[in-house]
């Protein structure tokens, strides 16, 4: 008796979650005995149509419905592929064989796929700056590997590291970058060994990759630029006005990243300080509010959350919260870019000059690093010392002068 195999897409509904959402699984049934292969999405019962077993296009989608119906067809592909040469090969086989071999081969195996569902689980762990982060490395991989092909970890050899690499460089990144890129792959190559999607090789093909980030130009201003900025007339460009101001207050509060200041909301503000905790590592810190760090709150006060206009709604989502921080990231940086230009400065501004710039002036005025180092909420004086401009050969000689009178004065 010939038994044929049946292979369907279908969510699971004996295994709601409590969101609402079932699990997509592929279903196989083969000699009357059925299977279930749980892929990495879940969805609404509304989002998925069982007769053509495809998913509902919505904007409501969280993951756009051509992803997973890409998915779905891949995943399909490779069950048929695995049932032909199980029939090539073997007079008889079981389902059981088939879901061995798919997970073998497969179990998730594919990178992009895994990918997006890492960049899924941070999104609903609420981190959505490293997930961000995670989908910029997964858009290089794509451009490399091609979004058709069926890439698993298995691929990833040091070879094709090295050749992903050199693509990343070509494409006209620096160092930095694509040493941050290939970090977050061997996180998530890792993670897929740790959950046995695969199988770790006895010598990891990143052994041997140098990843270590490499010192680059230091871009704080010195005092009569910070002068210069707080003195500049402006007019009616509220927009600059505004950068302008985000940019002093930053250097007020010991460099606080912008980040930090597009979350600050007035419950921050206690008994004449700035408590809050970092953004990037979750450290609490405490800034004395100066005269000028008050003046520039008391313009900008409103009615409303947010201690600074770069935020509007505290209620949206986080994702489109993070998504509107990250558009007024951009038109910052970019209007910062235009005071340069209108002050002549040799050093174009940005987010981050204000915070190297607190650091070097602080230590030019005789602050121990280990002092600027809690200030800026760093977690060792190794990072704080990456942020401090190289000491102008005068202070070095005016030190080498007072160590060397101090020796010899009572001779």
């Amino acid at each position: 008796m010939d038994y044929m195999v049946s292979i369907k897409v279908q969510l699971n509904k004996y295994s709601a979650r409590k969101d609402g959402t079932y699990p997509l699984v592929f279903q196989v049934i083969y000699r009357r005995e059925k299977r279930l292969i749980y892929s990495p999405y879940h969805l609404f019962e509304k989002e998925f149509d069982e007769n053509r077993r495809k998913v509902l296009n919505g904007r409501s989608r969280r993951i756009p419905a051509g992803e997973i119906n890409s998915y779905i067809d891949k995943a399909t592909r490779q069950l048929r592929h695995i049932v032909g040469l199980l029939q090539k090969e073997r007079m008889y086989f079981t389902t059981r064989d088939i879901v061995f071999m798919y997970k073998s081969n497969k179990r998730n195996s594919l990178l992009t796929t895994y990918f997006k569902s890492r960049i899924q689980l941070l999104k609903e762990e609420g981190r959505t700056g490293t997930a961000g982060a995670y989908q910029s490395t997964l858009n290089c991989l794509v451009r490399f590997i091609g979004e058709d092909e069926l890439f698993s970890f298995k691929d990833i050899t040091e070879k094709w590291v090295n050749s992903f690499m050199c693509f990343l460089r070509r494409s006209g990144l620096k160092t930095n970058t694509v040493n941050f890129y290939l970090r977050i792959l061997r996180a998530v190559y890792n993670k897929a060994c740790k959950e046995g999607i695969e199988s770790p090789p006895a010598f990891s093909p990143f052994q041997d990759i140098c990843m270590s980030n490499v010192k680059t130009r230091k871009i704080a201003v010195d005092k009569s630029i910070i002068q210069k900025i707080a003195r500049m007339e402006l007019g009616t460009d509220l927009r600059k006005e505004l950068a302008r101001d985000l940019f002093l207050f930053s250097f007020y509060c010991r460099g606080m990243p912008f980040v930090d200041m597009a979350y600050l909301t007035y419950d921050n503000i206690v008994n004449g300080y700035i408590c809050y905790s970092r953004h990037k590592t979750g450290q609490p810190l405490k800034v004395k509010i100066t005269g000028l760090l008050q003046q520039l709150i008391d313009k900008y006060k409103n009615e409303g959350e947010y201690v600074l206009p770069i935020l509007k709604n505290r209620k949206l989502p986080s994702s489109q919260l993070y998504r509107q921080y990250k558009n007024r990231l951009r038109q910052y940086n970019k209007t910062l870019k235009s005071i340069s230009n209108s002050l002549n400065l040799h050093i174009p501004l940005s987010s981050y000059v204000s915070r190297h710039s607190w650091a070097t002036l602080a230590r030019e005025n005789g602050i121990p690093v280990s002092v600027i180092s809690e200030g800026m909420g760093h977690s060792s004086e190794k990072t704080t010392y990456a942020y401090l401009s190289a000491l102008n050969p005068s202070h070095v000689d005016k030190a080498n002068e007072k160590v060397i009178n101090n020796c010899f004065c009572c001779i």
